[in-house]
This record gives structure tokens, C-alpha cells and sequence, in this order.
């Protein structure tokens, strides 16, 4: 397993760092595990602090007379029966204690980077296919091994996005952390660019084209859902 002195220089000097453990060929098992390892508990808490948050705003809606209830408009209120507002209320479950939820927290950290992996290992390897950075004999392995890689390094910049998350201050660290949050995706770009042999101004531009392609395909999704709705009234 790498230092984290190993990685952080690497997320300083993004171009030489890939350049050098791409020749250093790491096998995608060997890459996919310390990505898994490194980033499982950064997850593992980015989950714990989101299920409390999202306790503490559920906890509020289903209680009547609570400061979200306080914060609707007048006009709304005022369309809702009260009577039948607190029974409706009434019937929502609650949700298990964190202490009941800790064991499928675990469970799901690990998953979650995994899927984070593959999101990003498809929509990369379309974009710069759409490039033209991929080289005959670098398919998509080389796309598995390098985007591990990035995300592997990437756990700096997630580690720090936990600050975002902390009460009443989380907002503004987020927005003074965003340009951070920015170089740690240009950093896989550099990765694609050292596994492809494709110029970097093509490994970073696929990580933006990744992101427009997610958006349009995420937009499409919702146009044909809402038309469906419409279709069914």
C-alpha cells in the first residue's frame, strides 16, 4: 500500500506521478483493492453523517409544529388540514436508530466506491473513445487501472469534502473546497492520459465530456419519465 506522503505528492504533480506508476504497470486487482481500501472509510463516514442528517430533517417532518413545518409557506399551510396532516403524520415507520443501521453502513461503503469505479470507468473510456485517445492494444482495462488509480489518489480531496458536512459551517467550507473538488476530477484525466498515451489535454477533456454526456443521459431519463406521466393522464 502506497503512503499517503506517496499520494499526495502525486495529487501535486498529477503529470509525472501517473506517468510514473503507469510504468510501473500495477495489476487491476492490485489497483481496484487499495482504491477499495483507501476510500471504504472515508465512505463509511461520508454515509454515517449523511443517515444523521437525513435523521435529524426526518425527525422534523414528521413532527407537527416543527421548525421545518414553521418555515412553509402560509399559503401552503393553509391548504393542508391540520387533522389530517398530524395522521398522516402519524403512520410514517421510523427510521432504525444509527446504532441499527451501522452493519448495512459497512456493507454499502464499499460498495459505493465500487459503483462510483464503474460509473466513472464507463463514461470515461466512451468519452475518450469520442476523443480519439484510445491506442490500439489500451482498452479498457487500461481505463479500469487508471481510473482506480485517480480515485485512489482522489480519497485526499474526498476526506477533506467531509468537512462539508459538518452542521451550520458545512456550506461554507463546501464552497471554499469546490476548486479542490475540481483539481482531484482534473486529476483523472492525468491518469487516463498516462494509461492511454494520449496527449492530457485529452485525458481531461473526456472527464468533462464525462460529465456532459452523465448530464444529457440523466436529463433524458427525467424528460422520459415526466412524458410517460403525461401519457398515462
Amino acid at each position: 500500500m502506497e503512503s499517503l506522503r506517496t499520494l499526495l505528492d502525486r495529487a501535486l504533480h498529477p503529470g509525472q506521478g501517473f506517468a510514473e506508476r503507469a510504468r510501473e504497470a500495477p495489476e487491476l486487482a492490485e489497483a481496484v483493492r487499495a482504491m477499495v481500501l483507501l476510500r471504504s472509510p472515508v465512505s463509511f463516514i461520508g454515509l454515517v453523517l449523511g443517515y444523521v442528517g437525513f435523521g435529524a430533517l426526518y425527525t422534523q417532518i414528521a413532527t407537527p409544529g416543527s421548525s421545518f413545518w414553521s418555515r412553509l409557506p402560509a399559503e401552503l399551510l393553509d391548504r393542508i388540514d391540520p387533522a389530517e396532516l398530524q395522521a398522516g403524520l402519524a403512520r410514517l415507520p421510523a427510521l432504525p436508530s444509527l446504532h441499527a443501521a451501522l452493519p448495512a453502513l459497512v456493507l454499502l461503503a464499499p460498495v459505493m466506491v465500487l459503483s462510483l469505479w464503474m460509473h466513472d470507468v464507463a463514461f470515461d473510456h466512451m468519452a475518450l473513445w469520442m476523443l480519439g485517445g484510445l491506442k490500439t492494444g489500451r482498452g479498457v482495462r487500461a481505463t479500469c487501472v487508471a481510473d482506480a488509480e485517480a480515485l485512489k489518489v482522489g480519497v485526499l480531496g474526498a476526506a477533506l469534502g467531509l468537512l462539508s458536512e459538518l452542521p451550520v459551517v458545512g456550506w461554507v467550507l463546501g464552497l471554499l473546497l469546490f476548486p479542490v473538488g475540481i483539481w482531484f476530477w482534473v486529476l483523472r484525466g492525468h491518469a487516463l492520459a498516462a494509461w492511454h498515451g494520449c496527449p492530457v489535454w485529452k485525458g481531461v477533456v473526456a472527464t468533462l465530456l464525462h460529465v456532459l454526456l452523465a448530464t444529457v443521459m440523466v436529463v433524458a431519463l427525467i424528460g422520459m419519465c415526466v412524458a410517460m406521466v403525461f401519457i398515462a393522464l
